[in-house]
């Protein structure tokens, strides 16, 4: 990875970013009780996090 890549640039696809079960990670925004929140979900395992970094 070149550096850090804020989570709007995940969230476009710039870059693809692999969880450790294999699975790429992708940005998704939920919106729960009244508040927009961004999650990183593995397409492989379906694992959630808030930030991609925990499942890598």
């Amino acid at each position: 990875m070149a550096g850090p890549v804020s989570k709007n640039a995940r969230r476009e696809g710039a870059l693809q970013l692999v969880s450790r079960w294999g699975g790429g990670i992708k940005m998704k925004s939920v919106f729960e009780k009244g508040k927009l929140r961004h999650i990183a979900v593995c397409e492989k395992t379906g694992n959630t996090a808030r930030k991609a970094k925990d499942l890598m």
